[in-house]
């Protein structure tokens, strides 16, 4: 029997290929994938911190998929309210490079509305209102929250909602749990302070007034710094009337420690966008891994 010729790719092929690629890597690209990624994982860790490890799954389940539909659709937003600025100042984002069409988005951003609704009603009334009061946030920052000095509020409202939403839907709510906000709510703002650090002078040239632009720099950073030390002194301070389980304790203080530490770094002697977007990722994983460690040893 002759061998057969191994079949390659038309030019034409390999080009309608290529360009299917690049527009699925631009859909996701404008979901903001790695903030999307960021609040799904603390929604697990809460989940499983709550749960002392064993949550229900198919519940667990639901209210993942609820919330990753939920941020993919405030990314999306962001990005189609974003567009005209993003071709002046961020060109390289998916619908300013021309990877997503902006009139794609409206139809995509309900889809993905209505599948985190479904998800989110199945687990009752309370989760679905959380989970809404979450996502109302986010889009209240899209659409002109995020260019007044209140930019960091809906941070604060949205990761309010998330613990809430997380306890209501696998029934692990204890009282002693709401410690967990003295801890939460600076690293909200946080969270924003350093998220917005990179883009700050892109920002200000195309006329945004968010905190970061208000404050400067400088006042952005003794922001983020007083924000990442209020944590530990809410821990220190509620240490003496908690009885804390150190063994998961102390690895999430350490390595959220370690992590400021590294990001401090990067603020002071990085160079160019880069450092700041690496400083960013890695407190927000740290003040994740810190707000689980703290949940699991309550």
């Amino acid at each position: 029997m002759a061998p057969t010729a191994k079949k390659t790719a038309s030019p034409e092929g390999r080009a309608r290929k290529a360009a299917l690629l690049a527009r699925l890597k631009g859909w996701a690209g404008a979901t903001h994938p790695f903030p999307l990624a960021i609040v799904v994982a603390l929604t697990a860790l809460v989940g499983f911190a709550s749960a002392d490890g064993e949550p229900d799954g198919a519940r667990m389940a639901l209210l993942l998929t609820a919330m990753a539909l939920s941020q993919a659709a405030i990314g999306w937003s962001n990005d189609y309210v974003d567009r005209e600025r993003d071709r002046l100042s961020q060109p390289w984002k998916p619908v300013a490079a021309g990877l997503v069409q902006a009139r794609h988005l409206p139809p995509a951003i309900g889809v993905a509305l209505v599948g985190s609704g479904v998800a989110g009603a199945s687990l009752g009334a309370w989760p679905l209102a959380l989970l809404a009061a979450g996502t109302a946030a986010g889009f209240a920052y899209n659409f002109g929250v995020k260019d007044t000095p209140l930019s960091a509020a809906p941070y604060v409202v949205a990761l309010a909602a998330l613990p809430l939403f997380v306890w209501s839907s696998l029934g692990v709510f204890r009282e002693e749990l709401l410690l967990l906000y003295p801890v939460a709510f600076p690293l909200a703002v946080a969270a924003h302070a350093a998220n917005v650090l990179p883009d700050m002078e892109a920002d200000r040239g195309s006329g945004r007034r968010g905190l970061a632009v208000a404050l400067g720099r400088r006042g952005t950073l003794m922001l983020l710094g007083v924000c990442l030390v209020a944590p530990l002194a809410s821990l220190a301070a509620s240490s003496r009337f908690v009885e804390y389980g150190q063994a998961t304790l102390l690895p999430s203080v350490a390595g959220y420690c370690g992590a400021c530490a590294v990001a401090g770094f990067l603020y002071a002697f990085g160079r160019g966008r880069d450092a700041g977007v690496w400083a960013f990722r890695l407190l927000a994983m740290a003040s994740a891994v810190f707000a689980a460690g703290w949940l699991a040893s309550v």
